[in-house]
């Protein structure tokens, strides 16, 4: 970590997590650029920062609305006022269709659906509350997890969207989270998504509902969504802060990470070995395959360290090939392996100003599972 920031935080007990401001708007206003080259509104997904304070900024920067994952996070984002929001996930359940329903009496709210139970529910959810609700259908891009690349079975959801009393049939949403590395730079790659994407698309506008949103989201492969067809609507969660995996991949730079856990070495008794404060409830455990090995963060300060274990309140390091290596008492900064998942861990963060100023952030919308 570098002194100046060192010496900022050497108050704050580890592990914490540390966001910098600066690097934060650099990243939001480098979406934007990329959005204003190719005409994309900006709809960042709030999962992996799941603040408000953060989500303000991003929509001070011109950022159209928001999106979020669960029900539970609308609602906390709502407390921003009348924002727009697209809820990016099938919120199958009463206790979600019911709330969404409520909410959509004071926000403009989409749904993303990839079936007509799901339909059912949001538009009885509707009837009830005598409110609308928005309709996205869900185009599987080649990941399989939700959504249908057929254009028959997406022509009968949006059709049903349209129809039925309580919906409306807003667009598609699509999600490239199968392009990462050399696949998220190859044109080819979004070229076979246009072979199954286009006879979708013009079913849609044959059948008289041509989509008014296309929303594409995925940090890996963001910089070529203008490679896609159609698409006017860019989701961005990751790429506000990055993480490990995203630089891992050359998709950003070190200097484009955000977010950091830092911790302290705690002890140094096994030669080679550093074990650190900070284990799977600081970092998360996922893990991430770096040169044949499983590595779980990387630290700033020790590229050459890996952090090979995590028990619940340590971690353990392997600092064999670190000439000097670090020493016990020493702080580390860490960038996880996975931002969102490593945020929802802590209750706040601590944001560092460009003037210098730390101020202590909540993190609004942790723990929304429904």
């Amino acid at each position: 970590m570098p002194e100046e920031l060192l010496n900022i935080t050497e108050s704050v007990p580890t592990p914490f997590l540390l966001v910098e401001e600066e690097i934060v708007k650099k990243n939001i206003n480098r979406i934007h650029d990329y959005a204003n080259q190719y005409g994309f509104a900006v709809r960042p997904h709030i999962k992996t920062h799941k603040s408000l304070g953060i989500a303000r900024m991003q929509l001070g920067s011109g950022a159209v609305g928001l999106a979020v994952a669960k029900v539970e996070e609308a609602e906390v984002m709502a407390r921003l006022g009348p924002v727009d929001i697209t809820v990016a996930y099938p919120a199958v359940g009463s206790a979600r269709t019911e709330r969404l329903a409520k909410l959509s009496l004071k926000q403009n709210i989409r749904v993303a659906v990839d079936s007509e139970y799901l339909l059912n529910e949001l538009g009885s959810a509707s009837l009830k509350h005598d409110t609308i609700i928005g309709i996205l259908v869900i185009f599987d891009t080649g990941l399989h997890r939700c959504g249908t690349a057929d254009p028959g079975q997406i022509v009968k959801l949006a059709q049903h969207a349209e129809t039925h009393p309580g919906l409306g049939f807003d667009g598609v949403q699509m999600y490239l989270g199968h392009l990462y590395g050399d696949a998220a730079g190859n044109p080819q790659s979004f070229e076979r998504i246009n072979q199954i994407w286009e006879p979708v698309y013009e079913a849609l506008c044959t059948a008289g509902l041509q989509p008014e949103t296309v929303s594409s989201g995925s940090t890996p492969s963001l910089k070529n969504t203008h490679l896609v067809s159609h698409v006017n609507e860019i989701r961005v969660g990751t790429a506000v802060l990055n993480d490990y995996f995203v630089l891992k991949f050359d998709h950003c730079g070190l200097k484009d990470c955000a977010a950091r856990v830092v911790a302290t070495v705690i002890s140094d008794v096994v030669p080679g070995r550093a074990i650190i404060d900070a284990g799977s409830k600081a970092l998360s455990a996922k893990q991430l395959l770096r040169h044949e090995n499983l590595e779980m963060g990387f630290i700033v300060e020790y590229p050459d360290a890996r952090i090979t274990r995590l028990h619940e309140e340590h971690g353990w390091v392997d600092v064999s090939r670190c000439n000097p290596a670090p020493s016990i008492g020493q702080r580390l900064s860490i960038i996880p392996v996975n931002v969102s998942l490593c945020v929802n861990l802590y209750d706040h963060f601590y944001l560092i100003t460009p003037g210098g100023i730390l101020r202590k952030e909540r993190v609004d919308a942790r723990g929304c599972l429904v």
